[in-house]
């Protein structure tokens, strides 16, 4: 893939926010050849902005000296972001051609302490960025369900919290609404420094079975569920909090497949009446 015009190139470079979010409706590999003929200084803006998953999903598809470029020129902490969520083997691959300097900067912000909440955090955590409609919410969902949990985290374009919305509250609501006028402002959240004794005290579990973990600047890393802590505390059970947790699941992966099929009789319906 090339970028030959000229207003494409524009685009790309001088509106990197609405390159990611463009960017991340397309294939993994789509956009790793786009980024193989683009100019590094022209990548690196839209791989701060895209969501780290879908970066580092795009990026595993590269050749491996343009990765390690291209992570060496981003800030740390979005480098960390990203790298975080290539699998083990990449991520070794990528560490062998890091620089010790990279290394140790990228190290720094994936390394916490036993049975903190980073280390007991699962990190592919279901998040979209505050300004999509929820049309396009809906098309996002559909592309990474069954993976999608009930809840889904809204980030600002920095990737900080911004807010939470259900699946059920994002059926529901008019395709034309943002994201930023629905979810829910008020999160409950932890720090990924948090240690496994403050977890367990946290007041969020008398209403969550999951809840979003944090670093110091409110960035989203990962998301913790009740059944995890329980596991790390001796205390594992099938809970309510679990119980919640499948019974949530199973409703929103039911409804989004109500949702097409109705979908898809309305549009059958529609074409019989136009060929009338």
């Amino acid at each position: 893939m090339k970028v030959d015009n000229p207003v494409s190139n524009e685009f790309l470079l001088h509106h990197p926010v609405e390159a990611a979010r463009v960017l991340e409706r397309l294939s993994a590999e789509d956009v790793a050849a786009l980024f193989s003929e683009l100019a590094p200084n022209t990548i690196v803006p839209i791989l701060v902005a895209m969501l780290p998953n879908t970066a580092a999903t795009c990026l595993e598809r590269m050749e491996v000296l343009l990765v390690v470029k291209l992570l060496t020129e981003i800030p740390v902490s979005h480098a960390a972001h990203i790298y975080r969520h290539f699998p083990p083997s990449k991520q070794k691959e990528l560490f062998n051609h890091l620089s010790d300097k990279t290394r140790r900067r990228i190290s720094r912000f994936l390394d916490y302490a036993p049975l903190s909440a980073g280390d007991l955090m699962n990190q592919a955590v279901t998040m979209l960025p505050e300004g999509l409609t929820v049309a396009d919410a809906m098309r996002r969902v559909e592309r990474i369900q069954p993976s999608v949990s009930s809840e889904i985290y809204i980030t600002d374009n920095a990737h900080h919290l911004m807010g939470v919305i259900d699946l059920g509250s994002l059926l529901t609501a008019s395709k034309h609404a943002s994201l930023r006028d629905i979810m829910k402002k008020k999160t409950q959240s932890v720090s990924v420094h948090a240690s496994l004794e403050k977890l367990s005290l946290h007041p969020g579990w008398a209403t969550y079975y999951r809840l979003p973990v944090v670093e110091r600047d409110n960035t989203l890393v990962g998301v913790l569920d009740y059944m995890r802590l329980q596991e790390a505390t001796g205390e594992r059970s099938l809970s309510s909090h679990d119980q919640l947790n499948n019974l949530l699941s199973l409703a929103g992966l039911y409804w989004l497949s109500s949702s097409k099929l109705l979908e898809s009789l309305l549009n059958i319906t529609r074409e019989d009446k136009g060929g009338r």
